[in-house]
């Protein structure tokens, strides 16, 4: 037991010690400066308010480019706001939620110091707010043009608090400039998976950090519920700032909370070092590649750079079904993003599968895909499901059409009927015969000139196999190929799940080259995939979709490969060694 263990079971007794004060208390321990404030944190001067020119200004660029989500009078209630979820600001409350000041506090604005960790506003506004639908305006709006909407903003738009009123408003802040990250050692990282579990951050977030603890019972402040943040997707962290491995903007966040949500801030009880590994640990849980560096990040898109191409190796004997086998820990992990289907109806405005990670494997006779995704719950249809497998033209719950925030998506939320979470892979049929660069539609196939071969494992435990021929056409199932199908694993553990499905590489013997895709190595096979999310009522056409991708059976290494090298090696080694022994011979006066 270390000395601020002991102090903490002390309740009532004040310790006071060389930089501060620890005030105990039966639930923890605060440590605060000498001057009364958190530890990294001063006092700050609030900003003047802007020129009326400035106002004026952003007014035009408002009602310009953000009126249409956050609403004439600023109140998050804008056209598109009943589409979206999270939805848009409200503005009014002078509410926001990545800062550098003390929870509770209105954000860092100057409108005449556009510095980065030192105006919250300016940067939300340049860089966007991730894994929403902010979008970071750096490229679109000038440098003037962002500060002159955010004076507006900031004097018109907020109502019931006021930046410049030195009676209600104070602002402490971060000093985060000044606070030198601590080294992400192994120390570190254990120390903060340790806190994460002692500050009961793992009731909200998970046991493995997938946002799965308390994944549907939260609310914000406005009423609308709202998922802890999934640990290992940095990129979608709100206060990111386009940087998404930088573990300050971790630190930032566990030190100010996240006002307006359940996130509470640490700055009360946990020191500046503890804070550090947190962040650390927090980090350390992002994806990352197989040397454990961060992924390179698409700058347009703010998420992993797509490589559209699945490689499969070669494995000899069977496939295996455990993805700690080492063929499947060699086997290359693609990045697949999803996005909500919403060319037709029924479509999914608010999807919840945003990527998914694949790997393959194949032998001489079949081809697996193990497929990866994070789902903060294990969803399973309670009842029998109104329609018949192959149907998909059904009746699944969309949108209200009217507006208003009772029947927006965001209200919404968490209260749809669940049906199965689902996975689909899907092949072009005959592929080989399409001219280039002609691929079947991407949604279930085109026609009957061009089909589709549809693989979908469902949460219930079923494992089908169908034939698309257009998106509003009912699937043609394929009994007979379903036989030839395996499940190889199928589980879902805190907040993500794994499965492996194998199926044939196809043959004109065994299978039917109308509506089976013969896989072949070294060849590019168009390949979509599709996921549901039974708890966001997901099913039929409501679901997440991929671009386009292409499995690539690699080729076996032949074994001359090995050989040959070998081979030269030896023979080169013998050369050299028949060169200085004639040389030597040559020095004695001798002849071979």
């Amino acid at each position: 037991m270390n000395m601020m263990d002991s102090i903490t079971r002390k309740a009532g007794i004040t310790a006071v010690v060389a930089f501060g004060v620890v005030l105990v208390s039966s639930a923890g321990y605060s440590i605060v400066s000498a001057q009364g404030l958190p530890e990294g944190f001063k006092k700050g001067d609030l900003a003047p308010e802007p020129s009326a020119e400035m106002i004026e200004a952003g007014k035009r660029v408002y009602f310009t480019k953000c009126v249409w989500c956050h609403g004439v009078d600023g109140a998050g209630d804008g056209p598109g706001a009943d589409r979206l979820w999270p939805r848009p600001r409200n503005f009014n409350q002078g509410t926001f939620k990545i800062r550098h000041t003390a929870s509770g506090e209105l954000p860092l604005f100057d409108a005449k110091k556009p510095v980065p960790g030192q105006n919250d506003l300016f940067e939300t506004v340049t860089h966007g707010l991730p894994g929403s639908a902010m979008p970071p305006w750096e490229g679109i709006l000038t440098e003037e043009q962002r500060l002159q909407v955010l004076s507006f903003v900031t004097t018109q738009l907020v109502k019931d608090r006021k930046f410049t009123d030195k009676q209600s408003e104070s602002q402490t802040v971060l000093q985060l400039a000044d606070l030198k990250p601590k080294p992400a050692t192994d120390e570190s990282k254990k120390r903060g998976s340790e806190l994460v579990v002692e500050r009961k951050c793992v009731e909200c977030h998970g046991m493995e950090g997938r946002g799965d603890g308390n994944a549907f019972n939260l609310k914000d402040d406005w009423g609308f519920s709202i998922q802890p943040a999934n640990w290992h997707k940095c990129w979608n962290f709100r206060g990111s700032r386009q940087d998404p491995y930088n573990v300050s903007n971790i630190f930032r966040t566990f030190s100010t909370g996240v006002n307006g949500t359940p996130m509470p801030s640490f700055a009360d009880n946990t020191s500046v070092d503890e804070r550090w590994d947190i962040a650390n640990f927090v980090n350390s849980l992002c994806e990352r590649d197989t040397l454990g560096n961060p992924l390179p990040i698409d700058p347009l898109t703010d998420k992993p750079k797509i490589n559209f191409v699945v490689p499969s190796d070669l494995v000899e004997g069977e496939i295996p079904a455990d993805i700690e086998h080492e063929a499947w820990q060699k086997a290359p992990k693609r990045y697949v993003a999803m996005g909500g289907q919403i060319t037709h109806k029924p479509r999914n405005f608010v999807n919840r599968i945003d990527d998914i990670w694949v790997r393959s494997l194949y032998n001489n006779k079949s081809i697996a895909y193990l497929l990866e995704w994070d789902d903060r719950t294990k969803s399973v249809a309670e009842a029998k499901l109104p329609w018949a497998p192959t149907q998909v033209n059904i009746d699944v719950k969309e949108q209200d059409p009217k507006t208003g925030e009772e029947g927006s998506i965001a209200a919404h939320q968490n209260n749809y009927t669940v049906y199965n979470d689902a996975i689909a892979i899907e092949t072009a049929v005959k592929w080989k015969e399409l001219p280039a660069p002609i691929k079947p539609r991407y949604l279930f196939g085109t026609n009957d000139q061009f089909p589709v071969d549809i693989v979908k494992w469902e949460a219930d435990g079923s494992l089908r196999a169908f034939k698309g021929t257009g998106w509003d056409k009912d699937f043609e199932e394929r009994d007979n190929y379903e036989e030839s199908m395996k499940l190889l694993k199928a589980e879902w553990k805190n907040g993500r799940w794994y499965v492996i499905i194998e199926r044939p590489v196809g043959n004109k013997k065994d299978q039917d080259y109308d509506e089976d895709t013969f896989f072949e190595v070294g060849q590019y096979i168009p390949t979509v995939f599709f996921a549901w999310d039974g708890h966001n009522g997901d099913a039929g056409r409501k679901m997440a979709v991929s671009a386009f991708f292409y499995t690539f059976m690699n080729p076996p290494v032949p074994q001359e490969t090995y050989i040959y090298p070998a081979v030269i090696a030896v023979g080169v080694v013998l050369l050299e060694g028949w060169v200085l022994t004639r040389r030597a011979n040559k020095k004695k006066g001798k002849t071979l």
